[in-house]
């Protein structure tokens, strides 16, 4: 059985229980959330089995709330205590994964847009409001005004509606010239777009995109990589793209709500409020790139609702036409139609989780694109730069999907578009609410060198440029491993292959390791050969974990074969284990 432990542990139940205890505030700008209110009860994830193809796509059909996560043969869906027997009902053999508990209650202090600067505003132990995030793009501009030029593309719902909501809101980051950052699709530049919480729920991916923001401006002039990025690129993003759907997410302060849609309430007064049965329009199903087809739901309540039409969301559209001014079309309607190879741009939607590159087309996994050598050789790099997560058309790793904005970017302008699942499937920082101390140890180290590699192809994603990576890319190892107490050393492999000549004499070894004393743990490098290199020694440190980068020279070792990590816990009293590791050589 699949485990997903503390990070999806509370992620559903925030849903139920925030919706009984939310109510209007001094601070708040419109309504609360308008959904019906619900008893707090167990929310199950059930393990249910629906092969790739005709299977997945019928579990996805018949509106369960099915996770972006594949065990093999199987999907996950989320419900209550009687969603085992809808699936059952259904003809689908179901059980349960893991039974939520109760969350806890505690809202951000601000719960609408407003005028004050909230840049320290977070909720969920270091997650950031939509205020912060606003307020962060407009302290960037201020502080960088050579780089950052803010722009707003559009209201979200519930602004157009007189009742709170937010401004859309995008960031251009390049050393400016004359007509660059301008809503042009003829720019001097090519431009790298990256954009974040397109799903409301999928918290890592805005706090990824914060952290791009922060590494592009304070690295100009002080790191040769971005100073060379931003010289030659735009690079624009969208940190929050459904921030009513956030807003009611951080309404659920230390138990964040669940929702994954924006919050339309014109269709579906009726949904719950319940983890499976929430209002809004999904807006990754309602572009009008083969809109309704394979992996969307007509049922206003579903979390994968399609909409009442296509293109029918406030959001949808805005996002469409800020493409529109940053890309020229370059591709003609056939679903075979390549996008000529001096074609420029490069389209980054991050989404959580299942640690997967997907790309074009996603609503039909035979039909491929007229620029899918390409676009799959860019998705296998970045794949291998994430550490060796899975690539492929989202039919081929996961299930179709239709109407997806991934697709749209391709079908509407063909330029090179992809969505990152960012995240584990199992272990302590799976889940769409990972903690927060798993954006700094795991996600952002990740995700960096993908966005570097990305933004460098944007000048040319379908004929060559760039600098690929090749077998020595930084690889990563990310399973969980128990450390015995005061036992025997347990080891954990990466394997290298493809990457000839000797290893560096400046390795580089990310290490983190969960335990209750760290001074306890010894930490060894083991070369394919069998020699050993000391990374830590044990000591009286009495603090909690390790997360730490250690240098080693391993310059005599060939870098092909199988390295290892060992770890062992050498006193008694106090446990942990290996969370993940890292190897650069």
């Amino acid at each position: 059985m699949k485990s997903r432990r503390r990070s999806l542990l509370t992620l559903a139940v925030a849903g139920v229980a925030a919706a009984a205890v939310v109510t209007a505030s001094p601070t708040t700008a419109g309504p609360a959330p308008e959904v019906a209110a619900a008893a707090a009860g167990p929310i199950y994830v059930y393990k249910v089995r629906a092969p790739l193809g005709a299977a997945a796509q019928d579990l996805l059909g018949r509106g369960f709330d099915v996770l972006e996560d594949r065990d093999g043969e199987h999907l996950f869906v989320l419900g209550d205590a009687t969603t085992g027997a809808g699936l059952r009902k259904a003809g689908f053999s179901a059980v349960i994964d893991e039974v939520l508990p109760a969350p806890e209650w505690q809202p951000p202090a601000a719960r609408a847009q407003v005028d004050a600067a909230n840049i320290d505003e977070t909720y969920y132990g270091g997650y950031r409001t939509i205020n912060a995030h606003w307020s962060h793009l407009d302290l960037v501009a201020q502080q960088h005004p050579d780089l950052a030029t803010v722009v707003d593309y559009g209201d979200s719902w519930r602004k157009t509606q007189g009742a709170g909501g937010y401004d859309l809101r995008a960031v251009c980051i390049t050393k400016k010239n004359a007509g660059d950052c301008a809503l042009d699709p003829n720019s001097p530049k090519p431009r790298f777009f990256v954009m974040g919480q397109l799903h409301a729920r999928e918290l890592t991916t805005g706090d990824v995109a914060w952290r791009w923001i922060d590494h592009l401006v304070q690295g100009y002039g002080a790191n040769a990589e971005v100073t060379a990025l931003l010289d030659s690129t735009e690079v624009w993003v969208v940190p929050i793209a459904n921030p009513d759907g956030v807003n009611i997410v951080q309404q659920g302060g230390n138990s964040p709500r669940y929702q994954r849609k924006n919050a339309n309430t014109t269709n579906g007064s009726n949904c719950s409020g319940t983890s499976s049965s929430q209002v809004g329009i999904d807006l990754n199903r309602n572009t009008d790139s083969h809109w309704g087809e394979s992996g969307t739901s007509s049922n206003p309540c579903d979390q994968t609702y399609k909409g009442p039409s296509a293109n029918s969301e406030v959001e949808t559209r805005a996002l469409q036409g800020l493409w529109r001014s940053l890309y020229r079309d370059r591709r003609g309607t056939g679903a075979g139609d390549a996008a000529p190879a001096d074609t420029t741009g490069v389209v980054i939607s991050m989404h959580s989780y299942s640690n997967l590159v997907l790309f074009p087309w996603g609503w039909s996994a035979t039909q491929k694109t007229g620029n899918d050598a390409a676009l799959r050789g860019m998705a296998r790099d970045m794949a291998s730069l994430a550490g060796g997560w899975q690539y492929g058309q989202p039919g081929e790793v996961l299930y179709n999907a239709a109407g997806a904005t991934d697709d749209w970017v391709y079908d509407d302008l063909g330029v090179a578009s992809f969505v990152w699942e960012i995240g584990p499937s199992s272990g302590t920082c799976s889940g769409f609410l990972p903690a927060y101390s798993c954006q700094s140890s795991t996600f952002w180290p990740k995700t960096l060198p993908m966005l570097m590699y990305a933004g460098k192809k944007a000048v040319s994603p379908y004929g060559g440029g760039g600098n690929p990576p090749t077998g020595c890319a930084r690889q990563t190892n990310d399973a969980d491993v128990a450390i015995p107490d005061n036992g025997a050393a347990v080891t954990s492999a990466i394997g290298i292959s493809a990457c000839e000549g000797s290893a560096s004499a400046t390795t580089q070894v990310e290490v983190h390791v969960k335990h209750s004393y760290r001074g306890d743990v010894v930490i060894d490098l083991l070369a394919p050969d069998g020699s050993a290199y000391r990374l830590k020694s044990s000591n009286n440190d009495s603090g909690d974990n390790i997360d730490t980068t250690y240098t080693v020279n391993v310059s005599a070792e060939a870098r092909n074969g199988a390295w290892r990590l060992r770890v062992q816990d050498v006193y008694s009293a106090d446990t942990g284990y290996l969370d993940s590791w890292s190897l650069t050589l």
